[in-house]
């Protein structure tokens, strides 16, 4: 009697085995995986069983029992894998809950593959020797197995009820015969495990699978299990908003669903049988090529509507054309909230040309003693406004001005503070005063001006030509270092790095006083230059200085073109931050012009 039960339970392990390459090789997708899956673990569960039943030596008994808990451990996750993608919920099947599900799974097996711990899950006990079905002795773990797994098979099957619940009454009847399916083999274990009559000797589990492999199988391939909307064509079509067309060999309208009709303005009988050419006669000619995309607009009593022109060629069983399917999915809002993107972001770009004017000059003076070369480059694609600004201006007959700051942020709202720390800038300059008393007078009026923490990076200074050179002296708010160029071949930074402006009452600024002799440059830049990144490096001020080097016999217009050039190769493709240079080189100055700014 013992042998033949194994011999059967052998056969179950051997049908589910069969079940599960089939349904591998009909059905690949993800939820028909996870059902393979599921047939393989308990086929194995069964195989292993047999074998169990079929030895009477209690340590080969033993063996094929702990063999048998690979199955037995993969079935609940498997079957939890399987409802979700069933019920349209695959997305939450991520690699992070699968991991999770096979904590537990891979504990257990562990703790019964170590000789020291294999009793706390099972075990035959010694005078069991010699029965023909002798009961397992059972330990702790064994029980913290069966517990998670039933909450996880219930879980799942109560997920799987839940969502049937809300179907058409037809899936709620495939949706029962399915859990009594499921119940059965959940059943037979519970009987088992808790020894209830002879189920305590015979565990019925994989008999039972062999009902819910079939049901699921049948369910699969016969029923369109896992499609959750087997409806008919004629109640998908002609319940769809959207206009369907359906066309013979020759173009002509075979069949047309409500929708189409009613765009149509038309009865069914009039459109059926006519050229879709002719019913649609401003229908782009790309609208009928495989692939390819076209949109159609119809007017009629003032009213525009416009559609996305979907097109898909149908064929005959043997593969030959036999006509071609349109729809027309409309897209009048989508359309209209395009074309409502588009002005504003032409608004935009105006706007933001409009503030970025207003930061930078348009030319540069003419200056005796020195020539002057400058640079902005806006970030992106040139339509969001940056912080950057620079300006030079005059301040007396003898002496002008220079500035080049950065306002942290972007938008309206940078642009704006940029715009009043040059305008006020401009106000307060003064050649009486130092450089560092001007800009805090400038923080004190940005800390009234500004409600938001934007705080202003800067470096200010001015400029006296003389018979030995440009007399330059500047102040550094929280700014990168001006370079100095000289044509020997050095490149040094200058100034003493004081606080930025518009953050706190009181900031510490200093003056730095330098001669430019003739020949020599002052490079001031923005961090935008500096700052740009490639693999997470910086552009760095030493490439500032090569570059420089590099092109140091070159026109001064020339230099600033080299350096964004070079900044623009380093970092590839659009800035990520705004990007403003000022150069100044010292020029002989002519004793007529020594005292005076043309």
């Amino acid at each position: 009697m013992l042998t033949l039960f194994a011999l059967l339970m052998a056969a179950a392990g051997l049908i589910l085995a069969v079940l599960a390459g089939y349904v591998a090789r009909r059905r690949r997708t993800s939820t028909g995986w996870s059902l393979a899956m599921l047939l393989i673990a308990v086929a194995w569960w069964g195989l292993a069983y047999a074998a169990e039943l079929s030895t009477e030596e209690i340590a080969t008994k033993s063996h094929w029992g702990d063999l048998k808990y690979v199955g037995v451990c993969l079935v609940a996750p498997v079957w939890l894998t399987f409802v979700l993608q069933y019920i349209g919920r695959g997305d939450l099947v991520t690699n992070r809950l699968l991991g999770l599900l096979a904590v537990e799974p891979a504990l257990v097996l562990t703790v019964l593959a170590v000789p020291a711990t294999h009793d706390l899950v099972r075990h035959y006990p010694s005078s069991s020797a010699g029965e023909d079905l002798p009961i397992i002795a059972v330990g702790p773990v064994f029980w913290v197995n069966l517990v998670y797994n039933n909450l996880v098979l219930l879980g799942a099957t109560a997920l799987f009820l839940t969502r049937m619940a809300r179907l058409a009454r037809n899936y709620r009847r495939m949706a029962a015969v399915l859990v009594v399916a499921a119940l059965l083999p959940w059943a037979a274990n519970l009987l088992h495990n808790f020894g209830v009559g002879w189920f305590a000797h015979l565990d019925l589990t994989p008999f039972a699978f062999i009902v819910t492999g079939a049901v699921l199988v049948w369910g699969l391939f016969r029923e369109r299990l896992v499609n959750l909307s087997p409806m008919a064509r004629s109640a998908v079509v002609d319940h769809m908003a959207d206009p369907v067309f359906v066309l013979d060999a020759f173009g002509r309208v075979v069949d047309v669903n409500p929708a189409g009709t009613a765009v149509m303005r038309s009865a069914r009988g009039a459109v059926i049988g006519r050229p879709l050419v002719d019913l649609l006669p401003d229908l782009p000619d790309q609208a009928m090529i495989l692939g390819a995309r076209a949109e159609l607009t119809l007017s009629a009593d003032g009213d525009s509507r416009t559609f996305d022109v979907l097109h898909q060629p149908l064929t005959d069983p043997s593969g030959r054309p036999a006509g071609d399917l349109v729809v027309l999915r409309e897209i009048t809002q989508r359309v209209k909230d395009r074309q409502e993107l588009q002005r504003l972001l032409d608004e935009q770009s105006r706007v933001a040309a409009a503030l970025q004017a207003s930061m930078v000059p348009s030319n540069l003076p003419d200056l005796p003693g020195c020539r002057l070369a400058s640079r902005y480059e806006p970030a992106g694609d040139g339509t969001e406004v940056g912080g950057d600004f620079f300006d030079v201006f005059a301040l007396n007959s003898r002496t002008w001005g220079f500035v080049l700051g950065d306002v942290s942020g972007k938008g309206a709202e940078a642009a704006a503070v940029s715009a009043a720390a040059r305008y006020t800038l401009r106000a307060l300059a003064d050649p009486a005063r130092s450089p560092s008393d001007t800009l805090r007078e400038v923080n004190s009026r940005l800390l009234v001006a500004t409600e938001d923490e934007r705080h202003c990076t800067l470096v200010y200074g001015y400029g006296r030509p003389t018979t030995e050179g440009l007399a330059v002296t500047l102040s550094l708010a929280g700014h990168h270092q001006p370079l100095v160029l000289d044509r020997g071949g050095t490149v040094e930074p200058v100034g003493r790095l004081g606080s930025a402006l518009g953050l706190l009452d009181s900031v510490d600024l200093y003056d730095s006083a330098i001669l430019l002799a003739p020949g020599q440059t002052l490079c001031m830049f923005t961090d935008g230059l500096v700052e740009a990144r490639h693999a997470g490096e910086m552009f760095g001020v030493d490439r500032v200085s090569s570059v420089l080097l590099e092109h140091s016999g070159e026109p001064l217009d020339d230099q600033a073109g080299h350096l964004v050039a070079a900044v623009r190769a380093f970092h590839g493709d659009e800035l990520t931050d705004d990007l403003a240079l000022l150069l100044i080189q010292s020029q002989p100055c002519l004793p007529s012009r020594s005292g005076e700014i043309g």
